[in-house]
């Protein structure tokens, strides 16, 4: 798990590389964090120091630590999107050589990884302020990602299951319509997700996506000025009666005095 630094951390530099099948990026290594997003593409990475090959899929991630040395064999042609980041003096944000994220479905992240590895080689200082920030971001929400998924694989398979669902409910709470919904991405009946998610997390799968829900609608309350019927459609209710009624049970205040407070 991180440690946490006491400022944001600080880009360095974005770029996007196109890849042909075989060795590709020759053995190199970078002074800062290096984020890599295989938006196109398959293959594996080598780390000579460490002699260890990992394999990646499209669209999964692999951080490597500063200054660790790595290439990269292609077995499918694709594009690569680089990010490279820099943390303050004497501060490691991780241990390992590197770190693999499983393919990402979040559009928020995607579209993070697009902007920061298009390239600025002039940034002006309020820009580098929220570059800065928005590096920092990303990579923090990448490696809580990576924490997730090991213990999705460490974890017996009832647990696995309510791990999951949670993700699921995480990266697509907007769109969701029914718990069978849920169970079918899972691979499971709803009846016993539903028993499953209750006996280990205290609370039934309906509450968990409303306290998701919720807390999308308080962020939207405290750094908005949307009006409540907006703010409960782009936080995934079906109209504003039943938004106000949900918050009010979680929150234990209605959206306007949230707001307020």
């Amino acid at each position: 798990m991180p440690r946490h630094a006491e400022c944001p951390l600080q880009f360095l530099a974005g770029m996007r590389v196109p890849l042909r099948v075989g060795v590709c990026c020759e053995v190199h290594a970078h002074a800062g964090i290096e984020l890599v997003y295989h938006a196109t593409g398959s293959g594996r990475t080598r780390l000579p120091r460490r002699k260890l090959e990992v394999p990646f899929q499209e669209q999964s991630v692999i951080i490597y630590r500063a200054n660790e040395p790595h290439d990269q064999v292609m077995n499918k042609a694709g594009e690569d999107w680089c990010v490279q980041i820099a943390a303050p003096a004497g501060r490691e944000l991780f241990a390992a050589s590197h770190l693999y994220v499983p393919p990402l479905t979040m559009p928020a992240l995607i579209e993070d990884l697009r902007l920061l590895s298009h390239g600025y080689p002039r940034l002006s200082g309020a820009e580098r302020v929220i570059f800065n920030l928005r590096a920092t971001t990303l990579l923090l929400t990448l490696l809580n990602l990576h924490a997730r998924a090991s213990r999705r694989e460490a974890a017996p398979p009832p647990e696995q299951y309510v791990l999951n669902a949670e993700q699921f409910i995480r990266e697509h709470w907007s769109g969701l319509q029914s718990v069978p919904q849920i169970a079918a991405r899972v691979g499971i009946s709803d009846h016993y997700l539903r028993h499953l998610f209750k006996a280990r997390r205290g609370k039934t799968l309906v509450r968990y996506l409303n306290e998701t829900r919720v807390e999308r609608a308080k962020s939207l309350l405290a750094h908005s000025r949307l009006p409540l019927k907006q703010i409960a459609t782009l936080s995934g209710f079906k109209d504003e009666y039943y938004f106000s009624a949900v918050f009010r049970a979680l929150a234990k205040l209605s959206p306007g005095q949230y707001r307020r407070k």
